[in-house]
């Protein structure tokens, strides 16, 4: 059975008791009941130094305005928390507030055997959905009967993600390469001149974090047209379908020979991806397919820069790995009003206008709307990931992590990628691994 409850606030509006004075006195009683609970545990995946910063910051901000407040922070990466969050909620000594990626095998799970709660009531309370769209909204709804993209809302996210491709514009320039690249055989042709002048192409680390399946996914689904995505969007929200497409194709083809012949950084499956990043903030490499996650860390290098990976011939709309990242949820362990509406209250400051500012002003991609009047100076990247925001959102071409398909897809992906990319697997056999894995997730849905 899920988990429902309501805000005291919100059933007196629904009984149609509150207005003007009357309102502000509740919600000043429901946030003072809410301080009672005097440690907030929380645990997050920002481990980045900006992102740190940013979170230390808005901690600080939310326990002056909560006094009787301690956030106990755990800070966990994206692998850790993913191993741990699901075994800590159910032993009853985990979060109360969370991350957790809207896929099946974390969010999809969880709500399924009540350790989430639903945050609509809230997103109602709060007017999140005056902040997000639905369709962004929708990536952290799972049904009952474990339906990914309906039902109940389990969480809302304070960052956009766009996986892109990072360019060093000194490195292109020095290898006479003319930018800008506008289409994927531009693209293609930068990475040869790249290749040709000695320096290498693309920074990628494999050891740890998911470099190469960013740069599988986003090649691939620069493919796909934003009027003809709807192949993807049923694969991920567990419709049905298969991977085995010929952007899928092309791209898993694309890897293995960019791995065979030197156009990734040297030695790249004993190197993090972290590891790589620093190496291509340092410039030794032209490019780097990631996310905008790491806005904070690459403005250090004026000579970076962020653009969707161009379209294939016959492509108008190609669609962006992204959307938003990990959701703020609520666990199964606030089980009573007064940590729930805690909770609620600390994610809403999570989402707010004003998080979202300190957000852009460190060099992040916020999915909150910043205020028309907002004092941010955004920094050259920022404003590329802005600007390429607003066309994805206008050409409904945000696509999906393909790992959210299925609770072991992350699983299959990351044990066969190394296969692949030493020439173990061929394409064709990569992407039939793929199907396996996904065939065998519908069938246990049945």
């Amino acid at each position: 059975m899920l988990h429902s409850f309501r805000t005291n606030a919100a059933r007196a509006r629904r009984a149609g008791v509150m207005t003007g004075t009357a309102a502000a006195m509740t919600a000043s009683m429901m946030l003072g009941h809410a301080a009672a609970a005097t440690d907030l545990p929380v645990w997050d995946d920002y481990s980045y130094e900006g992102q740190v910063a940013v979170m230390e910051s808005l901690n600080k901000n939310f326990e002056a305005a909560h006094p009787d407040v301690k956030i106990q922070r755990t800070q966990r990466t994206f692998d850790d928390l993913a191993l741990t969050l699901k075994l800590a909620v159910s032993a009853g000594d985990g979060p109360i507030v969370t991350k957790v990626n809207q896929g099946a095998k974390d969010m999809g799970t969880m709500a399924q055997e009540g350790l989430l709660l639903p945050v609509d009531d809230y997103i109602a309370e709060y007017g999140w959905a005056e902040r997000q769209s639905d369709s962004l909204l929708a990536r952290d709804r799972w049904s009952e009967d474990g339906q990914f993209g309906t039902g109940p809302t389990y969480g809302i996210s304070g960052l956009a993600e766009i996986v892109g491709l990072y360019y060093n514009q000194k490195v292109l320039e020095d290898a006479g390469v003319e930018l800008p690249l506008t289409s994927f055989e531009d693209f293609l042709a930068a990475l040869d001149k790249v290749k040709a002048s000695g320096q290498t192409p693309i920074a990628m680390g494999t050891a740890k974090q998911h470099l190469a399946l960013h740069l599988l996914a986003a090649v691939s689904q620069a493919h796909i047209d934003a009027s003809d995505r709807a192949q993807l969007d049923d694969l991920v929200y567990g419709r049905g379908g298969s991977w085995n497409t010929p952007g899928n194709l092309e791209s898993a083809t694309l890897m293995q020979d960019w791995a065979e012949n030197g156009y990734f950084t040297d030695g790249f499956q004993g190197i993090s991806g972290d590891d790589a990043v620093q190496l291509f903030i340092a410039g030794q490499a032209a490019f780097m397919t990631s996310g905008t996650w790491y806005f904070g860390d690459m403005q250090i290098n004026p000579d970076i820069h962020f653009m969707a990976i161009p379209a294939p011939e016959g492509i108008s709309a190609p669609l962006s790995v992204g959307g938003v990242d990990l959701a703020w949820a609520i666990t199964s362990i606030a089980d009573d009003d007064a940590s729930r509406d805690l909770a609620g209250a600390y994610i809403d400051y999570m989402v707010s206008p004003e998080a979202a500012i300190e957000w852009a002003n460190a060099g992040y991609l916020p999915s909150t709307t910043l205020p028309d009047d907002a004092d941010v100076d955004l920094a050259p990247l920022l404003t590329e990931g802005v600007a390429m925001w607003k066309t994805l959102n206008a050409n409904d071409a945000i696509g999906h992590y393909p790992d959210w398909a299925s609770p072991t897809m992350l699983k299959t992906i990351d044990d066969n990628m190394p296969l692949l990319l030493a020439g173990r697997q061929t394409p064709e056999e990569f992407i039939g691994m793929l199907d396996t894995d996904y065939a065998g997730y519908l069938a246990s849905k049945n």
